[in-house]
């Protein structure tokens, strides 16, 4: 038979330690910060979320997806409209 004593607080510790190192690391700024004010106005003079994508994809080589752009600028405070409540509701 064993005679090794489980000890619960010295494993929980154990645990603990391994968990911090395992957790994600936070992102850095968005590529998209720096080109703020052109996406803006983009938005603002009518550009879609695709046509703004294809602008970064040609002039900026920046390559990322549509709906990448569409959540960036839904978040920005000076986007913000009616249009963008009323496509929140059910």
């Amino acid at each position: 038979m064993s005679t090794h004593h489980f000890n619960a607080t010295a494993t929980l510790e154990m645990i603990r330690k391994h968990k911090k190192i395992q957790q994600r690391k936070s992102y850095s700024q968005s590529r998209l910060t720096k080109l703020h004010a052109e996406l803006v106005a983009l938005r603002q003079a009518g550009a879609s979320y695709r046509e703004i994508m294809l602008w970064l994809r040609h002039h900026k080589r920046i390559k990322l997806t549509h709906t990448t752009v569409m959540r960036y600028l839904e978040k920005l405070p000076e986007l913000k409209t009616k249009e963008n409540d009323h496509a929140k509701l059910p």
